[in-house]
Order: C-alpha cells, then sequence, then structure tokens
C-alpha cells in the first residue's frame, strides 16, 4: 500500500494545497516539531483525525508522550529505537498501535517484537514476514510505502485503502 505523507513544522502543514485534494485514508504526519524538541502538536492531530487515519511519525521516547499522541486523535505512533527498553517494554503495554523506527539499531526491532510489537518503519533494514513494514526509500512488496503526498496517486488522488 501507498500512504502519503505530509509534514508539520511550526504548527502548519507544509503541503496543505496537496493535502486539499486528498479526501479520505491513511496519512502520515510527520511532527517536525516534536523531533525538534517542541510540544505535541494536539490542535493538528485533533483536525487531522477526525479525517484520515492518522499516523503520527514523531520518533517518541517518553511513554507519556505515546498515551498523549494515541488520545490525541494518532491511530499509530512512531518511537525511537533509542527509547530505553523499559520504557518501550510498557509503551507496548500500554498500546499495539506502535511503529518502531529503526535506522541503525536492528538489535532493539528484536526486543520489540519478542514484547509484542509488530509494525516497523525502516529505510535501511527489512525485516521478516511477521512485520508490518512502512519504508520510504525500500523496494518490497509486501512493505507499506510512504511517498510526499505530491506525488500521491491512489487511484484518482483522492484515497488510499486502509490498512488491515
Amino acid at each position: 500500500m501507498i500512504i502519503p505523507s505530509i509534514t508539520l513544522s511550526r504548527k502548519k502543514i507544509d503541503e496543505v494545497d496537496a493535502l486539499d485534494k486528498y479526501e479520505s485514508g491513511p496519512l502520515w504526519l510527520i511532527d517536525e516539531d516534536y523531533k525538534n524538541g517542541r510540544e505535541l502538536n494536539f490542535k493538528k492531530y485533533d483536525e487531522l483525525s477526525g479525517i484520515y487515519e492518522l499516523y503520527l511519525d514523531a520518533e517518541i521516547s517518553s511513554v507519556d508522550d505515546v498515551a498523549d499522541a494515541i488520545t490525541g486523535g494518532a491511530t499509530m505512533v512512531t518511537v525511537s529505537a533509542m527509547m530505553d527498553r523499559e520504557k518501550l517494554r510498557r509503551a507496548l503495554f500500554y498500546t499495539e498501535s506502535l511503529v518502531l523506527y529503526v535506522r541503525d539499531k536492528s538489535e532493539v526491532a528484536d526486543y520489540f517484537f519478542a514484547n509484542g510489537g509488530n509494525k516497523v518503519y525502516s529505510d535501511t533494514y527489512l525485516f521478516d514476514d511477521n512485520a508490518v513494514q512502512f519504508t520510504s526509500k525500500l523496494n518490497c512488496d509486501r512493505c507499506n510505502t510512504i511517498i510526499p503526498i505530491g506525488g500521491f496517486d491512489g487511484r484518482r488522488n483522492t484515497e488510499a485503502p486502509s490498512l488491515p
């Protein structure tokens, strides 16, 4: 499946014109504000989650922020591979709606899978058939591909199917 992505920076959506053409379906939201040390953008999450199935790419490393993001409207939330194992285990206990963001620490993915996680985002590694994989750069028949919304053409540029 192809999932369109948008970027949130300075509390504004960078691709607002392209987003206006996308009516419904999953949406990958890259929250650059949070990644740069600012707070979660609850107002935008709430607005977008009323229309889209919101996948929040924020690389969260706090269990409380995971809970807040899910409560704030995100369907799924990316968590950082830098999150310590105890926090990761607690986050997995709280929700199954986690996507582990793996850049270069593939051994963290083993711990994630062993504790009930099954969704990963990586542009570096492909994982086995039990993992639901998201990527923007790897070529994989079973992967969910994240592309900028301006390049999305989900059959008439309006709707992408929901994830299983």
